[in-house]
């Protein structure tokens, strides 16, 4: 069975630190409240998720975070 341990360099636990930072204040904002331990992961993951498909832009990979909620889905495109 794989491992699904992964390991980052520090380089990049700080950039994910930071965008994951960033998507959790977003996504307070959003959902007018506190953001759940599922809310957290699914950010953390999808930001995992785009990392490893080779983004490496942070304001990108907060973007593609940001996608798993649908209330980000659903917002109109110019408010």
């Amino acid at each position: 069975m794989p491992s699904r341990s992964v390991r980052f360099d520090p380089a990049t636990i700080k950039l994910l630190d930071r965008c994951m930072t960033k998507a959790q204040q977003i996504a307070q904002a959003m959902e007018t409240g506190p953001v759940s331990p599922d809310i957290r992961h699914r950010l953390a993951s999808a930001l995992i998720e785009a990392f490893g498909r080779g983004e490496k832009d942070e304001a990108n990979l907060v973007e593609f975070a940001l996608r798993v909620l649908p209330a980000y889905r659903e917002r109109p495109l110019n408010p």
